[in-house]
């Protein structure tokens, strides 16, 4: 985070370290998740997107109109067929078969599509960072298919 990015009058010691605290307790609460075994999810950690609110990311998918090219899971009326299907996203190994399907990869292609493949039909779709992360969260929910 940029010192210009605290906000007036906030603690910038707590406005750095509010998102690694963040982290740390969904780390904890992910090792406690299964009790029995008390064995990490690896693959649900590698899809962990660092500040990305899957919530937010489907009010961005579907604000974004992404359901008028894919058929996207949990978007009402997403169900275009101009580019793949996004359901089992989360279990793909590349992102457009060019870049790795882990969180970083995915945030690379949703920010400029064009630059990672340039005879690719997915169109730049000026999403901020933030956005993208969210957006990545979103797809890196397990939602069947």
């Amino acid at each position: 985070m940029a010192w210009s990015a605290v906000p007036p009058g906030a603690d910038p010691a707590q406005a750095l370290t509010a998102p690694l605290a963040d982290a740390a307790r969904r780390i904890a609460a992910w090792r406690r998740s299964d009790p029995l075994d008390a064995q990490p999810d690896w693959a649900a950690a590698a899809r962990d997107v660092f500040g990305g609110d899957p919530e937010r990311g489907a009010d961005v998918v579907a604000l974004n109109g992404c359901g008028a090219c894919h058929e996207i899971p949990g978007i009402a009326g997403a169900n275009g067929s101009v580019g793949p299907s996004l359901y089992g996203f989360e279990r793909r190994a590349y992102v457009a078969g060019v870049l790795p399907n882990e969180p970083g990869g995915l945030t690379r292609w949703l920010l400029d599509p064009p630059a990672h493949s340039p005879d690719t039909a997915m169109p730049d779709l000026g999403l901020s960072e933030e956005d993208a992360r969210d957006v990545a969260a979103f797809l890196y929910v397990e939602r069947g298919g």
